[in-house]
């Protein structure tokens, strides 16, 4: 990430918000969908966990595999430290609700 660094501050807010914005959508949307479909607390905050910590490791390697610009693989690292501090936030608050 520090190779990205001008990619980051040019890029800036617009791509953290984005990043964001894909991750809680998915601990949301797999919260609110799996509580629907199972009934069940435990089951839809695990799904909701699993949905908004998306594989961004992957990313990074896919984006080094099939592009020859290793700046590519920024967003996807920053993804990966997004989904890190959300996932942290969202366990934290389910982890006292049964």
């Amino acid at each position: 990430m520090g190779q990205g660094k001008e990619i980051i501050l040019n890029s800036g807010m617009d791509l953290i918000l984005a990043l964001v914005c894909l991750h809680l959508t998915g601990f949301v949307l797999g919260f609110l969908i799996s509580l629907g479909l199972f009934k069940n607390w435990s089951v839809a905050k695990t799904i909701s966990i699993e949905v908004g910590m998306q594989n961004s490791g992957l990313g990074v390697v896919l984006a080094r595999e099939n592009f020859t610009n290793p700046m590519v693989a920024i967003p996807a690292a920053i993804s990966s430290l997004i989904h890190s501090l959300l996932g942290s936030l969202f366990v934290s608050l389910f982890k006292n609700k049964s």
